[in-house]
């Protein structure tokens, strides 16, 4: 039988030994701060999309009151307009109609 050959025991620098904890620790390090990093890029863009969704909202409000408002430019002085200036803001009907009223 062939004698197995062994590797002779090489022994590690201390310089050797605190070089590499050192670079371990400065890869945590690294790696902790990009996970937190991460986390509050979610947050961020949770938050941009909450107000995304909010400022869509009050945009069709403001595109729902402007068709309305130029519908009121078209039919201003008109007798439809004045028919409804007067249901709507003083409350008139015309002779024969009925008001019922939701309490």
């Amino acid at each position: 039988m062939e004698a197995v050959r062994r590797q002779p025991y090489r022994s590690v620098s201390n310089s050797k030994i605190l070089f590499r904890i050192l670079i371990g620790m400065l890869l945590v390090v690294v790696l902790a701060s990009a996970i937190a990093i991460y986390f509050e890029q979610e947050k961020q863009l949770a938050r941009i999309d909450a107000r995304r969704e909010a400022l869509a909202g009050t945009r069709q409000e403001a595109a729902a009151e402007l068709s309305e408002m130029r519908e009121l430019q078209q039919i201003v002085g008109s007798d439809a307009y004045i028919e409804r200036v007067a249901r709507e803001q003083l409350g008139m009907v015309r002779p024969g109609e009925v008001v019922f009223t939701d309490r």
